[in-house]
């Protein structure tokens, strides 16, 4: 059964440039909601909790939390919350009114197909992608069914240290600017790259196809994630204007 939000969708307005991802155990023991405000004032422009370890009460609360303080900031309308893995929970958000906007899921995770079912048309859906063979396998998911990918990482990440590319060699690597380039030819909806991406990687991944980038410990841990996010943002704009 999918559920009619009491707002407007944002599957045609979304902005993927400076993505925040992020969950209690990433924030030093900040609240979740504080961090998002300060990254808020700093541009970032799509936010998704994370709680890896939380049951759904935990993160129905975390989201609520952070759904108001992006009410506050007056972003409701531009910037969209979406929560990892989590469909069951995105549903009984949307279902109370919560404003989640959807969920970012897993190749492991409920199927796409399934998750679009149970949120309905309205939703935005993210799909995580690490090699062609993925992305054109959502190339051939029914049409509307995903609205971006997200792939990586671009280096290890400490927050998730599974996540690492098995090539066609069999081996483990990261993203580099050929595959992100090859990626982002392939598939039929924007991408979104991060995995461990740092402030001095930006310029680099401007020059890419990549429709934007997404940290977490950058900006959830940084000791001003507002200084650290706008300065992300504006290197990323910077450079986005400059390419040639």
């Amino acid at each position: 059964m999918t559920t009619n939000p009491p707002f407007a969708s944002m599957r045609q307005g979304f902005d993927l440039s400076s993505y925040l991802v992020l969950g209690p155990a990433d924030t030093k023991s900040r609240p979740v909601a504080e961090i998002v405000r300060q990254a808020l004032a700093g541009g970032i422009t799509f936010v998704q909790v994370r709680v890896k370890h939380g049951d759904a009460r935990e993160i129905t609360e975390t989201v609520r939390q952070v759904a108001v303080v992006i009410a506050e900031a007056g972003k409701s309308g531009s910037v969209p919350l979406v929560i990892d893995d989590r469909v069951d929970v995105a549903w009984q958000c949307r279902d109370m009114g919560i404003k989640v906007d959807g969920v970012h899921i897993g190749q492991d995770d409920m199927d796409p197909v399934e998750a679009r079912k149970l949120l309905g048309l309205d939703a935005i859906i993210g799909l995580s992608c690490k090699v062609l063979d993925e992305v054109r396998a959502a190339n051939d998911l029914p049409a509307g069914t995903i609205d971006y990918i997200g792939a990586g990482p671009l280096h290890p990440s400490t927050t998730k240290p599974d996540c690492i590319v098995i090539g066609a060699d069999h081996q483990r690597h990261t993203q580099d600017t050929e595959s992100i380039n090859a990626l982002c030819a392939e598939s039929q909806v924007p991408i979104v790259v991060g995995g461990g991406v740092k402030p001095e990687d930006l310029p680099d991944l401007a020059r890419t196809g990549a429709a934007g980038w997404f940290v977490v410990s950058a900006i959830a841990g940084a000791d001003d994630p507002q200084a650290t996010a706008k300065s992300m943002v504006e290197s990323w704009d910077a450079a986005r204007a400059n390419r040639g």
